[in-house]
């Protein structure tokens, strides 16, 4: 009597075990599989690939046990990588739809569930919370689309209080990948949420320069933080060591990674395949077009998309948005802050201020001197504010683009927007230097009366130049305040928030680019003043969300003061209130898109049309 064939594991390596007839040798077996060379490191000696995953791994099997007189003997290593890494994709489907409608066939589930999170954590979570955070621990993978303010990660905190119970014990540690301001969100809301029923154990793996100190303190460690540009190198391959099944890893703020070659998620979607739970976090999941799917669905579901999903990135362009939204609605969870009974913010107070006639006067030299309508369109935004940054060279970081999102035919129009030695000497002939815009005043004369008040203030710039010069005045009127952009080092900015936030400093200064994302600022600041703004959308509702998020008092106000200088063709055309008007009518495309059921691109974010726009439309 002959043996089964077996396959059979050994610490990860997985090789088949021919019976002694030798069956896998004979001339129709090999044929069958040389058909899945591609699954083998080593067809000859039988050994499977280190990369195989459970798809292919059970597809093989499947189909070798349909040629095989008796089936394949498994072992139990082999049951239990199968068993850890399967997704059944088709009932987690009918699990996402059931639990988002609150199906009462979930009932028990849920009460379970709400009594372990009681248990675990001390502040208590909102009706919604709970369910969503039921949503995600249930789903294991799926995405988290509530809107900015509306506590995605007091949500994602939920999950993993359940989840790393005792009663649980799924995971044991969370893993974030996020920009570097998020990093305090994550260890404050950790303490806010289970308060005296944990410790937290935080490890910012941007303070580390040793392999050796990772592993050291990965196993004491519960929150784990790492920036995507550091998720490279020898910080990638250390971590997919250590990840296990019991890491939950979190991409958070996911649409920074939604360019499909970029180098930044190409490293994101090697990262701890192994890990059983994983999780995406944007407000802005379509910011332009459909393709911005494809990098998280393959995040979360990378062995399951080519039978499920199955679209390539010329599909996606080519989409169908009833097509797309019925495979993705189980999969995600969005919560609004209409839901959550966030009191609304008050309508925007509009402060438009007359130009003084210098200003008048050296609109009319841009528009002579500016024969490229990008950079028309950016000294006209410096002189509304700050004439002397005419005198310096146009920075695109000042625009809040991100390094690896550039859009590279802005890129190349800005190269084109070269300051000469005649346009410098025309700035500098007009006073620019010197010049204190009416605009600017009155932005400092409504801080300081807010402050008389006794309140604080955001203020929002864009040009560093501009937020140096407010910090220099305030300064100089005995206002404290607080300056953190671009180069403020990243160390320092906690405690200059904190400073904001709670004690004396009565004024923050930044640009949305640096401050736009998982600042919560709301318990102490209903003020927030726009001396500058551009056509990023993005960063600004991002912005306006520091101050309006859950957990503001239903009595509490929101304000928003936006500073304009007046512009017509008789003044040639100052541009601040149709950049303003531009950025409603894509914010109500956006709240369009974000309340419905539907995912929907979210705004048609193209730059450079917006700029011709308005430079063609105030052309005298």
């Amino acid at each position: 009597m002959s043996f089964n064939v077996k396959l059979v594991g050994n610490e990860g390596m997985f090789k088949f075990i021919d019976n002694e007839d030798g069956i896998l040798k004979t001339r129709k077996m090999s044929r069958f599989l040389e058909r899945y060379h591609s699954f083998f490191q080593n067809l000859d000696q039988l050994e499977l690939s280190s990369e195989l995953n459970y798809v292919q791994l059970t597809e093989l099997i499947t189909k070798l046990n349909d040629r095989l007189d008796d089936n394949l003997e498994i072992d139990e290593e082999v049951r239990v990588f199968i068993e850890q890494n399967s997704y059944a994709i088709d009932e987690q489907k009918i699990a996402g739809i059931t639990i988002k409608e609150y199906d009462n066939r979930w009932n028990l589930e849920l009460q379970q569930f709400e009594e372990i999170i009681d248990q675990e954590i001390s502040r208590p979570l909102k009706p919604q919370q709970i369910q969503a955070s039921f949503y995600l621990s249930t789903m294991k993978r799926a995405a988290n689309f509530s809107v900015p303010g509306a506590g995605k990660t007091a949500m994602t905190y939920g999950a993993f209080a359940y989840l790393s119970s005792s009663a649980i014990n799924e995971v044991n540690k969370v893993l974030v990948i996020s920009p570097l301001n998020a990093f305090e969100a994550w260890r404050t809301e950790f303490i806010e949420v289970f308060g005296d029923k944990r410790s937290l154990h935080f490890m910012n793996l941007k303070n580390f320069n040793n392999p050796g100190d990772i592993r050291t303190n990965w196993g004491v460690a519960n929150v784990i933080v790492i920036n995507y540009e550091s998720l490279f190198g020898w910080k990638l391959s250390v971590l997919n060591a250590l990840i296990d099944e019991k890491t939950m890893i979190v991409f958070d703020e996911v649409h920074r990674i939604k360019n499909p070659v970029g180098k930044r998620a190409q490293s994101a979607l090697e990262l701890g395949k192994q890990s059983r739970y994983r999780y995406v976090l944007t407000g802005t999941p379509i910011p332009n077009s459909y393709k911005d799917v494809y990098n998280f669905l393959h995040l979360l579901y990378d062995n399951e998309y080519e039978s499920f999903f199955s679209w390539d990135i010329h599909d996606l362009e080519a989409s169908n948005a009833n097509e797309i939204n019925e495979k993705l609605q189980p999969f995600f969870w969005r919560t609004t802050k209409k839901d959550l009974n966030v009191p609304e913010a008050e309508p925007d107070q509009l402060l438009i201020i007359q130009p003084s006639e210098r200003q008048v006067d050296l609109a009319k030299t841009i528009h002579e001197v500016e024969t490229n309508v990008l950079g028309r369109y950016i000294r006209l935004l410096q002189a509304s504010t700050n004439p002397a940054l005419l005198t310096e060279k146009i920075n695109l970081n000042d625009l809040g683009f991100l390094f690896d999102e550039i859009d590279y035919s802005i890129e190349s129009a800005l190269d084109q927007v070269e300051q000469n030695k005649a346009k410098q000497r025309m700035y500098f002939d007009a006073g620019v230097e010197s010049m204190v815009t009416p605009k600017f005043t009155a932005g400092i004369q409504l801080i300081e009366q807010l402050i008389a008040e006794g309140k604080k203030v955001i203020v929002w710039g864009m040009f560093v130049g501009t937020m140096r010069k407010i910090h220099n005045v305030l300064s100089e009127r005995g206002i404290l305040s607080h300056l953190i952009y671009g180069q403020t080092p990243k160390e320092d900015r906690v405690e200059l928030i904190n400073e904001f936030r709670n004690g004396p400093v009565q004024v923050l200064i930044s640009n949305p680019a640096t401050l736009g994302e998982s600042i919560s600022l709301h318990q102490s600041v209903h003020d927030a003043v726009y001396f500058e703004y551009n056509f990023n959308l993005t960063f600004m509702l991002q912005s306006r969300d520091r101050i309006h998020r859950l957990g503001l008092d239903d009595n509490q106000y929101t304000r928003y003061y936006y500073l304009m200088t007046d512009g017509n063709n008789a003044h040639n055309g100052f541009i601040d209130q149709l950049v303003y008007d531009r950025l409603k009518e894509k914010e109500l495309v956006m709240m369009n898109a974000i309340e419905g059921n539907l995912l929907l691109p979210e705004v048609g974010d193209d730059y450079l049309e917006d700029v011709k726009k308005i430079i063609t439309k105030i052309r005298v």
